[in-house]
């Protein structure tokens, strides 16, 4: 004896509100990992931040960035396929 139609369109309709509702949790829960707690200076401060949202101090010298720069500039100008 087959199931009607009307219990397998029912078991459909569940199953994708159910996808559905997990897809809106996910998104949520992914949205709020990245959150920043503006109103609590201590953990801006934890992850390198001033109370207005600045970086605090230079984490990089000037020369170890040009350095950088160069040798991708480099690696650009040599990757190039010459036609």
């Amino acid at each position: 004896m087959s199931h009607s139609i009307y219990l397998k369109l029912a078991t459909v309709l569940v199953k994708a509100d159910l996808r559905r509702e997990e897809r809106a949790w996910l998104r949520k829960v992914r949205r709020s990992a990245h959150e920043i707690p503006w109103q609590n200076e201590h953990l801006l401060r934890d992850i390198g931040l001033d109370k207005e949202g600045r970086p605090l101090g230079n984490s990089l010298a000037p020369e170890v960035k040009a350095e950088r720069h160069i040798r991708h500039l480099r690696r650009v100008l040599t990757s190039r396929i010459v036609t």
